[in-house]
C-alpha cells in the first residue's frame, strides 16, 4: 500500500519510506520489549497477510497481537485484536508507527508498573477461551480477571476439589472405549489403527480445526471404537496423505457405519478437498430434528442442537462429562488455531475423545425414539390373531392391513399396482388363486 496513502488517512500515523522500512524476526519483537508497541507492521503469516499495530506480545505464550487490523490488499479493517502464535509467523516488515496507540499502550504499561496489574484489563480480550479447560473454569476466568491455573492452588484447594469431583457417568447400553491414544506418523501406528478400525461394524467421528469447510485446515481427525479412542493428527502427518493412505476408504465405506454430530461441514470439507463422499452416516443432529418433527406433528425447529445438549438430554451426563468448545463468534479462526498447538494441552485431547466417546450410545436412545411408532404398529400386528377367536380370524383377508393398525391413520390408502382379479387374493410377496363358485 502507497505510504502517501497512510499518511492522508491517518495523521497520527508516520509512515516509512520503501527504503527505510525494516524486516524483524519474532525474536527482534521480543527484544524490543515494550519499544515494539505501537508499530505498525505487515504481517505475513501461515493463514495470509495482514496490516496492523501491535498490541501486546506475550513471550510466555509466544503470542503476539495487533489492533487496527486490516487487509492490505482490499484495505477492509477487521474490528477487535487479531492474535497470532509464533510458530505461524512467516514474516514482519515494519512500515510505520501509529504514535496515538504507541502513547496509549506505553501508558498503561507505566500504569501497571506503577499500580501493579488490574484484574480487569481494558486493552485484551482474554484470547482462546478453548484453550482453558472449561470443566474448572468460574466466572473469573471466563472474564479474563484471574489466570486459569489449577496447579498452583493450596493443599486445601486441592483436598476441596477432590471432594467435589464429579460422579462417573451413567452406565454405559453399550461398550464405551476406554482409552484414547494419538497417532501422528504413517507408520506402524497408523497401519494397526486402520486395521483396527476397518474390523469394526460402527463407529464414530469427529473433525476439529481451523474454518472446517472446504476453505478451512484440518487439525484432529477423531474415530472411537468399542474400546479405543484414535485421535489422528492430521496437521503433522498430513491429511491428504492420511486420507490416500486408508483413512479414507473408511469413510467410503458402506459396509461401516459412521455416527457423526452435524456432517455439513466435515462432508463439505472432503468431497472439496479430498475428491471423499461420506456413505451409510447416521448424523446425531438430523436425527434430533426428526425426533423433534415426530413429537411435534411435523413441525421443523428453527434451531439445531449441539452436541453436548444432547448429550445431557439423552445420555443423563452431567456437564463435567462432555467437552464445551468456547470460540468467540467475531474471532472463531484465531480461536480455532489453539488445535494446531504442538504438544496439544492434554484436556483438549480429553475433548477431543468426548466429542465421539458417546455418539454411538447417543444413536441408540434418538434410534429408539424415532422408532416408536413402529414399535406400536409391531405389537398391534402381534395380537392382531392372538387375541381373537377362531371364528373371526376366519373371516380376516391377510393381504389387508389390520383394522387396528388403520386406526392410527387418518386415512387409508390403498397401495396396489395392478388391476384388481377377483380370482386372486395377493399381497406384495405373495399370492393364492380363489377357487371359481360355481353357478
Amino acid at each position: 500500500m502507497d505510504t502517501k496513502v497512510l499518511k492522508e488517512e491517518s495523521p497520527v500515523t508516520t509512515a516509512l519510506d520503501e527504503d527505510e522500512q525494516r524486516n524483524l524476526t519474532v525474536e527482534d519483537i521480543v527484544d524490543l520489549g515494550d519499544a515494539c508497541l505501537g508499530l505498525r507492521i505487515l504481517l505475513v503469516s501461515r493463514e495470509g497477510t495482514y496490516m496492523g499495530v501491535i498490541n501486546l506480545v506475550l513471550p510466555s505464550s509466544r503470542r503476539l497481537s495487533l489492533e487496527k487490523v486490516c487487509n492490505p490488499k482490499t484495505g477492509k479493517k477487521r474490528v477487535g485484536l487479531l492474535t497470532f502464535f509464533f510458530h505461524n509467523i512467516l514474516k514482519i516488515t515494519v512500515i510505520g508507527e501509529d504514535r496515538e496507540a504507541k502513547e496509549r499502550l506505553l501508558k498503561d504499561v507505566y500504569q501497571e508498573d506503577q499500580r501493579g496489574k488490574q484484574l480487569l484489563m481494558k486493552k485484551i480480550v482474554p484470547p482462546h477461551l478453548i484453550g482453558y479447560d472449561t470443566n474448572q473454569l468460574d466466572e473469573d476466568v471466563l472474564l479474563g480477571r484471574v489466570e486459569n491455573n489449577p496447579a498452583s492452588s493450596s493443599d486445601g484447594r486441592e483436598s476441596a476439589d477432590k471432594e467435589k469431583q464429579p460422579p462417573p457417568p451413567p452406565p454405559a447400553r453399550i461398550p464405551r472405549p476406554a482409552k484414547w491414544l494419538v497417532v501422528d506418523n504413517l507408520e506402524d501406528a497408523y497401519v494397526k489403527a486402520l486395521e483396527f478400525i476397518k474390523n469394526e461394524n460402527t463407529i464414530s467421528i469427529s473433525m476439529e480445526g481451523q474454518n472446517l469447510g472446504r476453505g478451512g485446515s484440518l487439525a484432529w481427525f477423531s474415530v472411537a471404537t468399542t474400546s479405543i479412542i484414535f485421535l489422528f493428527d492430521m496437521a503433522k502427518i498430513g491429511a491428504g496423505e492420511a486420507l490416500e493412505k486408508g483413512l479414507g476408504d473408511v469413510l467410503k465405506d458402506n459396509a461401516v457405519l459412521k455416527v457423526v454430530h452435524d456432517c455439513r461441514a466435515m462432508e463439505d470439507m472432503l468431497h472439496h478437498q479430498f475428491g471423499i463422499n461420506l456413505n451409510n452416516v447416521f448424523d446425531t443432529q438430523a436425527a434430533e430434528v426428526y425426533v423433534h418433527m415426530l413429537q411435534h406433528r411435523g413441525a421443523v425447529p428453527s434451531f439445531v442442537s449441539g452436541l453436548p445438549t444432547l448429550l445431557i438430554r439423552y445420555l443423563k451426563l452431567s456437564p463435567s462429562h462432555v467437552f464445551f468448545s468456547h470460540v468467540r463468534q467475531e474471532c472463531s479462526e484465531n480461536d480455532e488455531l489453539v488445535w494446531f498447538e504442538r504438544p496439544l494441552p492434554s484436556h483438549l485431547g480429553e475433548g477431543l475423545a468426548r466429542n465421539v466417546m458417546y455418539l454411538r450410545e447417543l444413536r441408540l436412545e434418538l434410534l429408539d425414539l424415532i422408532l416408536v411408532d413402529l414399535t406400536q404398529v409391531t405389537n398391534l400386528y402381534l395380537g392382531s390373531l392372538r387375541d381373537k377367536d377362531s371364528v373371526t380370524i376366519s373371516n380376516l383377508e391377510l393381504h389387508v392391513v389390520p383394522a387396528e393398525v388403520q386406526k392410527l391413520g387418518k386415512r387409508t390408502v390403498s397401495n396396489s399396482v395392478i388391476n384388481h382379479d377377483p380370482y386372486v387374493h395377493y399381497s406384495r410377496d405373495a399370492f393364492k388363486i380363489v377357487p371359481q363358485k360355481k353357478y
